[in-house]
């Protein structure tokens, strides 16, 4: 019994001190504020296309070039015009122009935009005096933009000769940098026809590329301007020999256009400005592949157009702008043109004179 007694006591021992190293401390919970931050859902809506265009009128009165009128003066012997007279810068004086522009962005991807150009004499009851600005040129373009980089043009033109002509382009824009000295290229392959005033068979078909090109220049020019490669096809011969020899019928021709611009800002408020502005540049330089020969049918005398030509010109303007209101400006102004009107030929370009003109106009956009 005693034994027993004793194990009893030794299992009891043994198991409160089992018992003793089981206890495990319950864990304490702390509490924690959950915060929620309700993030501001922002619904960007995309604007649905709506059709915009614009509407310009632009009335020009051009006075006596510097120096040079348009009095005929006859020969003593017969009486009749003397075409060997300095015929500087004629038919290009005291005239007007009155121009209408027009856009209408249609479609996002179609617009068209046009140009009218309608030339009156200033002097009609004047016979001693040969102006010859007498009539309207037109000029219509399409545009379908396929991407952001190949836009379609057609273009249709009818001159103040009364001749037309119809010209698809292909245009791609292969480079765009705003604010760079270069900001913008475009290389523009086309096919060109044209048609002669008489509807005769004296028409020209093209093939070529345009080249578009503008940037910005240090102290606040911008520049542009286009070069123009074209390989020509006449329907009738040219001669290139002052014999009137040396026929052909095909030509390649380049012609190079670049303009530089600044305005002035003079004073300006809300919804006025007064800017003197000034442009010039080459308009345009031609280089061509053959000198040409004409003969008078009246007088017989023979004429050379030389190959490479060029005009220079400066031009400043004295400019108001009035913003009537959002969709509205007027405009006016007086100009003058420094240019050499006629002696063109590269290799005796000369005279150099100015041709004042003041203008008046208004734009309305919608």
């Amino acid at each position: 019994m005693k034994k027993l007694a004793l194990l009893l006591g030794s299992l009891l021992v043994v198991g409160t001190a089992a018992q003793a190293k089981e206890v495990v401390v319950a864990p304490v919970e702390v509490s924690k504020e959950v915060v929620v931050v309700a993030e501001e859902v922002v619904e960007v809506i995309t604007p649905s296309f709506r059709p915009s265009g614009y509407l310009g009128v632009q009335y020009r009165a051009y006075g006596d070039t510097e120096g040079q009128g348009d009095s005929i003066r006859n020969t003593q012997s017969q009486n009749t015009p003397d075409d060997n007279q300095d015929t500087w810068n004629r038919g290009s004086n005291k005239y007007s122009r009155l121009e209408t522009t027009f856009g209408i962005q249609a479609t996002e991807n179609f617009s068209l935009e046009g140009r009218i150009r309608d030339y009156s004499e200033l002097e009609r009851n004047d016979s001693t005096k040969d102006n010859g600005r007498d009539g309207t040129e037109t000029r219509l373009r399409a545009y379908y933009k396929h991407n952001d980089w190949f836009t379609s043009r057609i273009q249709y033109r009818d001159e103040e000769d009364e001749s037309q002509n119809l010209e698809y382009q292909a245009r791609f824009t292969v480079y765009k940098n705003q604010g760079a000295l270069l900001n913008k290229l475009v290389l523009a392959p086309k096919l060109y026809h044209t048609f002669p005033a008489n509807g005769g068979g004296n028409y020209m078909n093209t093939i070529g590329m345009d080249i578009d090109y503008a940037g910005n220049l240090p102290l606040g020019f911008t520049w542009d301007g286009t070069i123009y490669i074209n390989q020509n096809f006449y329907n009738q011969d040219f001669h290139t020999n002052s014999d009137l020899t040396g026929n052909k019928d095909k030509e390649l021709n380049i012609e190079w256009e670049i303009y530089l611009y600044r305005t002035f800002a003079l004073y300006a408020t809300e919804n006025y400005a007064l800017d003197l502005k000034f442009e010039g540049g080459y308009d345009p330089y031609k280089f061509g592949q053959y000198d040409k020969y004409t003969q008078d049918k009246d007088t017989k005398k023979i004429t050379k157009s030389e190959k490479t030509t060029y005009s220079l010109y400066a031009q400043f303007a004295l400019e108001n702008d009035y913003k009537v209101n959002e969709y509205l400006t007027v405009n006016g102004g007086i100009a003058a043109e420094y240019r050499n009107w006629d002696r063109t030929a590269q290799s005796s370009a000369a005279d150099w004179r100015w041709q004042p003109f003041a203008f008046v106009g208004m734009k309305a956009t919608f």
